[in-house]
Parts: C-alpha cells; sequence; structure tokens
C-alpha cells in the first residue's frame, strides 16, 4: 500500500498542477516556470493530504467526494482569501476572483484523485459515545476562543521578531474589531467544523486524528498556498508567515483535535 499510495499522491500532485495550469489558460493568468516548479511541491503535499484522508475514510462515493472538497476549498483556499482579503493584500474583487478559482480548481480535482483510490478498502462507520447539546456547544466556544489566542499571540511573536513584517503591512493592517470578529465568526468556525468532519469520519486513533487535523490546518492552511511565488507577497514574508502559520495552525489542529474528540464505541 505504502508504495502505492506515493505514487498515486505524485501523480495527484500533477493532475492538481495541470487542473491549475489550465484554469491560469481560461483566466488569462500569467503561467510561469518557477510558479509552476514550486506549485508542483505544493501541490505534492496537498495530494499527500487529501488522499489519506481518502484512504482511511468511513465515507463513500458522493459523500466522500464532498468531505474531500470542503477540507481542501474551506482550508487551502477560502480561509486562506479571506485573510488576505481583511489585511488589504487583495481587494474585494480580486479575493472573489481567487475564490472562484479555487472552488473550480477544489471542485474538479476531489472526484478525479477519488477516482484514482476507487480500490481503497471498505471502511464500516463508526459508532461514538452520546454528547449533550451543552457538551457540544462548551467545546464548540473553547475551541473558538482558543484559535483567537492562537492566532493573536503568533501574529505577535511574528511581529516582533519579523519586524520586516510590520514595514509590509504599513496602511494595510484592519481595526482590531474587524479582525476578531472575522477570526471568531467565520475563520475559527470553518477550522472548527472542518475538525469535526475529519474526527466523525476518520478511521484512525485519536493521537492520528488529532495530527491530522494539525497537518491539515498548517499545510493546506498555510504553507502549501505560501510555498508558491506569488505578486501579492515577496518571498521574505511568505517565509515569515509560513513559519508561523505553519506552527500555529498545527498546534490549533492537534488541540481542538483532542477537545472535539468523541470516544468511539468498538462494537462487536
Amino acid at each position: 500500500m505504502k508504495t502505492n499510495f506515493w505514487i498515486k499522491s505524485a501523480l495527484g500532485a500533477v493532475l492538481l498542477t495541470a487542473i491549475y495550469a489550465l484554469l491560469n489558460v481560461f483566466f488569462n493568468k500569467t503561467q510561469d516556470l518557477n510558479v509552476l516548479l514550486w506549485g508542483i511541491l505544493a501541490n505534492f503535499l496537498v495530494a499527500l493530504l487529501l488522499g489519506y484522508y481518502i484512504y482511511h475514510s468511513t465515507l463513500k462515493s458522493l459523500k466522500l467526494g464532498l468531505a474531500v472538497f470542503l477540507i481542501y476549498f474551506l482550508i487551502g483556499h477560502f480561509n486562506t482569501l479571506i485573510e488576505a482579503y481583511i489585511f488589504n493584500v487583495t481587494d474585494r474583487e480580486q479575493t472573489t476572483y481567487e475564490i472562484l478559482y479555487g472552488f473550480l480548481a477544489s471542485i474538479l480535482f476531489c472526484p478525479l484523485y477519488m477516482f484514482m483510490f476507487r480500490n481503497r478498502p471498505v471502511l464500516q462507520s463508526m459508532t461514538f459515545a452520546a454528547r449533550s447539546f451543552f457538551g457540544w456547544l462548551w467545546r464548540i466556544l473553547v475551541a473558538n476562543f482558543l484559535y483567537l489566542i492562537f492566532y493573536i499571540t503568533a501574529g505577535l511573536i511574528l511581529s516582533i521578531v519579523y519586524p520586516q513584517l510590520m514595514d509590509f503591512y504599513e496602511g494595510k493592517i484592519p481595526t482590531f474589531d474587524i479582525m476578531i470578529k472575522t477570526q471568531l465568526f467565520v475563520r475559527g468556525f470553518i477550522f472548527i467544523g472542518v475538525a469535526i468532519l475529519i474526527l466523525r469520519t476518520l478511521d484512525q486513533s485519536q493521537l492520528k486524528k488529532a495530527v491530522f487535523i494539525g497537518l491539515v490546518f498548517a499545510i493546506l492552511g498555510g504553507i502549501a498556498p505560501l510555498i508558491q511565488p506569488s505578486e501579492l507577497m515577496p518571498g521574505y514574508i511568505r517565509l515569515g508567515h509560513g513559519v508561523e502559520v505553519g506552527i500555529s495552525n498545527f498546534l490549533y489542529g492537534l488541540a481542538i483535535g483532542y477537545l472535539l474528540g468523541q470516544k468511539r464505541i468498538i462494537e462487536d
């Protein structure tokens, strides 16, 4: 399985890169060889994560396709672009354009990539111990608050140790209330929703699920998009953000993987 999985992940990276290349032609976007080469690396990381989820998911057919799409589009595109918008890295028109671009790439890639894993083992759905409404409520609220803590802490540390960041964002930083509301009421809940989806459908131990969620948040939500050269951000800013987001998102995903996880009932 291991060799076969790596081969399929490599093929998935080529497929995703080809889809982006076709969309670049459709959207009349400039294609640069350097961006393409870095894009292959970024897409290989994406393919590894999504392939792991497909192989170990208890979902099937359309439900599995929808789950893979939601994980990739929401974390890999939507959440990162909302952040870029409120920090004035992209304007409203460009943000809408990039969200549509990511939506099309995700919806084209996910079913084709799933087809590569059509011979994967069929896993049974899992049963979990019951949890009350208030049991869910306080965990979700705490998880959302934790995201704000991780976000603010990572940002403060980066601004102190990486002063070039403040030069880049001069005049671009949103008001404090917009920043907080966006993290609490949009991005935080998206992270939590995807974490719950993974926890309920990934047939792995609690530790592996928590680590996987951390990797999804870190790689799809930061490292993979920031690997590729972009006219929106110079390299030194992408490097700083890549380290910041990679560490903070991973630790946050790991934390809520345990916070939101449920005890699994093993049936005879």
